[in-house]
């Protein structure tokens, strides 16, 4: 939820009704919480321990309802022909109005992706009531030992016989689902659940439904594993979104828009976001009602507060020593700052660094520099550019924490299984892997399966410290009184930086 109140006093007044209308339905339901029970008189049994899973996320706990209509605070990116006044023509707000709410003196200095604020009002809400755990949605420790191909197979649906070509080798349904899974570190029995409720693929032979089986109708996006790819984007969307507060409501297919509850968990709010985009707000209601997604998820594997674990990333958690990820004496340049660790609109939690060697955007050539290990560890993934090193030595990457460096060249590159040392040899930057318009190092930090932007968890590499900006790729790195600034260039005292391993 964007509720910001340090802009301007124009801002506070767009938001204070909302607020105080808001605040009484929440104090009334706290009030009612302290009545005394029905009867009084009946002892009180012994009360038992609740389980992990209890604490966790009740299937559906009551909300206090929403009070509509509610005025939100979004961000709304210039594009190429806006002016201010289409702009607050588009809002329903006056020029002056819209001018300093952002602080702006001057109507014509815009630019193209100039982030604006703008005022949304809603008159409708998503239920309050949570259904998932956090820890099904994200690819983490609850997937261990969960084996989606016997799955499949166990089922006998379109899946267990669907093959279909993927870069250039034919993957079966499981593969394409745990490949995406892993990619975008999302967990596997949400997707199936999502591939059932939206085509039957798990359990019927015969689905109606080919082409689109994720609900999405869209003619560049036909096939198994690009419906799964924008599913795992849309569920990292909402869930991302929620922990950042950078979602501040729902969108649906028919353009409708809903205020976004503040009790709805991560896990919840990235199955409602990513449903909305497929249907209408009332299609909607029924696909996350108790006869939708969440019977559709209990007939394929029971209750899911059974897999919760809660914390997922506790609240202590301290980043591992990490070195900068290329040899000492070398200069890289800081070429991109915090953005989505795959994909788009998911965790920030990936910056970008080019190695000397490489001059500038279209130059896709390997680079000779070599990027090294951050930290001990060992390679659990290698595969089209992208290595995944865990760091506490197991054979899955949804458990404690695990780096992942992608656009790695195939000549060279560190092959799985193999133990590293902080500091040994990984690859070449490469443009191999994900979308890459020159040679450089993606590098990001996981934990448990969630990705971790530096706002969560402190980005630390040789004792350089990531900070993020509003926008993707901005962002800065300082140690001590040295700071660079993530650009993509090449300018030495800009964005430059020589691998010293701290000292």
């Amino acid at each position: 939820m964007n509720y910001e109140l340090r802009a301007s006093n124009l801002e506070f007044r767009i938001l204070n009704s909302e607020f105080a209308r808001l605040f009484v339905f929440i104090l009334l339901i706290a009030l009612s919480s302290c009545a005394p029970a029905a009867d009084e008189d009946e002892p009180l049994a012994p009360a038992a321990l609740p389980t992990r899973a209890q604490i966790a996320t009740p299937a559906r706990v009551p909300s206090a309802p929403v009070p509509l209509p509610q005025t939100i605070i979004d961000r709304y990116s210039v594009r190429a022909g806006d002016t201010l006044s289409s702009i607050a023509l588009r809002y329903n707000i006056s020029l002056d109005e819209l001018m300093e709410l952002n602080g702006i003196a001057d109507a014509n200095t815009l630019g193209i992706g100039q982030m604006l604020k703008v005022p949304i009002k809603l008159t409708r809400a998503a239920p309050g009531e949570s259904f998932i755990p956090n820890s099904e949605v994200v690819y983490g420790p609850a997937y261990e030992n969960f084996d989606i191909a016997a799955f499949a197979n166990q089922h006998s649906g379109y899946l267990a016989a669907y093959r279909e070509r993927v870069e250039g080798e034919t993957l079966t349904g499981a593969q394409i689902l745990q490949l995406v899974s892993e990619r975008f570190s999302v967990g596997p029995r949400v997707l199936l659940t999502l591939l059932e409720l939206q085509s039957g693929w798990v359990t019927n032979q015969f689905p109606a439904q080919i082409q689109y089986p994720m609900g999405l109708i869209d003619s560049t996006r036909q096939g198994l594993y690009f419906q799964a790819g924008w599913t795992a984007n849309a569920l990292n969307e909402g869930y991302y979104g929620k922990l950042s507060a950078r979602l501040s409501h729902l969108r649906f297919k028919d353009r409708a828009r809903a205020f976004i509850p503040p009790s709805l968990n991560a896990g919840t709010l990235a199955v409602m976001n990513m449903l909305a985009q497929t249907t209408t707000f009332d299609a909607w209601q029924n696909e996350i009602g108790a006869d939708g997604f969440s019977a559709a998820y209990r007939k394929l594997f029971g209750e899911p507060d059974q897999y919760a674990i809660d914390p997922l990333v506790p609240r202590d958690l301290r980043q591992p020593a990490l070195r900068l990820p290329w040899s000492d004496g070398e200069m890289w340049y800081f070429s991109g700052g915090p953005h989505t660790g795959w994909g788009e609109n998911g965790g920030r939690s990936a910056i970008d660094f080019s190695p000397d060697d490489i001059a500038g955007s279209g130059s896709c050539v390997a680079s000779r520099r070599f990027v090294v290990a951050a930290a001990a560890g060992k390679v659990l993934r290698s595969e089209r550019g992208r290595v995944v090193e865990t760091l506490n030595g197991n054979n899955f990457q949804g458990k404690g924490w695990a780096l992942l460096y992608l656009h790695l060249a195939a000549a060279g590159r560190v092959g799985p299984g193999v133990v590293l040392n902080s500091g040994d040899k990984i690859g070449h930057p490469s443009c191999e892997g994900g979308n890459a318009d020159a040679s450089h190092l993606h590098f990001a930090r996981l934990y448990n399966g969630q990705w971790i932007e530096p706002n969560a968890i402190p980005f630390v590499l040789s004792g350089w410290s990531i900070a993020s900006a509003d926008q993707e790729y901005d962002g800065q790195i300082t140690r001590g009184a040295e700071s660079r600034e993530a650009c993509n260039c090449r300018e030495d005292a800009k964005n430059g930086i020589v691998a010293d391993t701290g000292k």
